[in-house]
């Protein structure tokens, strides 16, 4: 997996992620890898499926979070290379 796979994930997940972060403390251009998406009230239960559901739908295939440690589920690094890794079509 290259690092350009990892930032091309993250640049989708701002994307997504943009409107609920203009109402949050975090800016847009610093969804850096140790950003936890939920301590940050970016995402909530919902919202973090309503990403990762769409996610699926810009990258073409299913989203598998099974090997991915359940502590590091909504963090930004570790969730952008677990896609990364994951998937074919990027």
């Amino acid at each position: 997996m290259s690092d350009a796979r990892v930032e091309h994930v993250k640049i989708l997940m701002g994307s997504i992620l943009a409107s609920a972060m203009r109402s949050s403390v975090v800016d847009a251009r610093l969804l850096l890898d140790d950003t936890d998406l939920r301590d940050e009230g970016i995402v909530d239960s919902l919202g973090f499926v309503q990403l990762i559901a769409e996610l699926e739908r810009r990258i073409g295939e299913r989203i598998d979070l099974v090997g991915l440690d359940p502590e590091l589920l909504t963090n930004v690094g570790a969730l952008a290379r677990h896609i990364a890794h994951i998937t074919r079509t990027l």
